[in-house]
């Protein structure tokens, strides 16, 4: 007990001197006990920000902000929470990475994406989300999903969250409740606390955008909107009506597999079918798109393109072995294609 204790003084003693030293930086281990605490963190990181913003950093090009963003994804949690960011700042002033997202007040927030979507063409983002999936672009691939969710997002008001149950003092349990997410659209309408944290976060989600084409499991308005502003800044790509029929050579391997082949097993499927030139992530990440587009779903779960869903409604997966998003966690080949949303997304788009 007694060498623990010391070890405890030693780390403690280790978090005092790197928070008086110029330059942040702290042990792993200081982490792994609660320390140092977030706010020292934050206002060590707000200091790099606002030494960044009276003095910025030229941008680099496209192609190097995109290999910036990528590091910046793999590297660990750790290592990034106690690192300066100074290195990554270039892709902040080209604008591939972000220091946070904009933030509105909830009901604003809804009204900015409602405003957002009206300057779309849905038929564009469907011809886009073709385009991603023949060429292999995923930036192109996420905006036609993001719409859907907004438009069918109902007006409502802020409503906390529920994120479980505890034993409280009395040893009875108490639901506890999220003040800064919404309950309908999980919107975090509140990330002043945390800077450093959303930094992590907005870029984690700027990687996804342009490596996988990744729509959180349980997708939400921070998310939608994000993605969309981003996609706003494309250029527009070459597209062609082969996008389409590629697509459905995609559809026909999705047919044509065993009665009982879960979305686990569809990934093989499509990975053997020579037709997809992606990563076994980027292959899932389809996967889940598919079922946010409502083609592939079971007969009681639905997609973003026909009504919204809030995250505590959402059905888990048929097994404990889930793989894929809601509502494609639940489909098997028995439950088929919906033609009927294919249909809806894609016929006449190229008229």
């Amino acid at each position: 007990m007694k060498e623990e204790n010391n070890i405890v003084e030693a780390i403690a003693q280790t978090v005092a001197n790197a928070i008086t030293n110029d330059k942040f930086s702290l042990p792993l281990a200081a982490w792994q006990t609660k320390a140092p605490r977030s706010d020292g963190i934050n206002a060590a990181y707000s200091e790099e920000i606002q030494a960044y913003q009276a003095s910025p950093i030229a941008p680099c090009d496209k192609g190097t902000s995109l290999k910036l963003l990528k590091r910046f994804a793999r590297k660990d949690f750790h290592d990034f929470w106690t690192a300066p960011i100074a290195d990554y700042l270039p892709a902040v002033s080209e604008g591939t990475m972000k220091l946070c997202e904009r933030v509105y007040p909830h009901d604003e927030a809804i009204r900015y994406a409602k405003d957002l979507i009206a300057t779309l063409s849905v038929k564009e983002l469907a011809k886009d989300f073709l385009y991603g999936v023949a060429h292999n672009a995923p930036e192109y691939r996420t905006a036609l999903a993001c719409y859907y969710y907004i438009k069918n997002l109902p007006v409502h008001e802020f409503e906390k969250k529920y994120i479980g149950s505890i034993v409280g003092k009395d040893g009875e349990f108490e639901d506890k409740y999220s003040e800064s997410h919404c309950e309908m659209c999980g919107y975090q309408h509140d990330t002043d606390r945390a800077p450093k944290m959303r930094f992590w976060h907005v870029n984690i989600d700027m990687s996804d955008f342009y490596f996988k084409a990744l729509i959180p499991f349980r997708i939400n308005l921070n998310t939608a909107i994000i993605f969309l502003e981003e996609y706003k800044t494309l250029p527009r790509p070459p597209h062609s009506l082969a996008d389409y029929g590629h697509f459905k050579k995609i559809l026909e391997v999705i047919e044509n597999a065993p009665p009982r082949t879960t979305s686990a097993k569809l990934r093989q499927e499509l990975k053997r079918s020579g037709l997809l030139t992606m990563t076994m992530e980027q292959i899932e990440s389809l996967i889940d798109m598919l079922g946010y587009l409502n083609i592939l779903h079971p007969n009681d779960s639905f997609g973003v393109t026909v009504g919204h869903i809030c995250e505590k409604d959402m059905l888990p997966p048929l097994s404990d072995r889930g793989y894929a998003a809601y509502p494609v966690n639940r489909w098997t080949r028995e439950c088929g294609v919906d033609y009927d949303s294919i249909s809806l997304l894609f016929e006449g788009i190229y008229d």
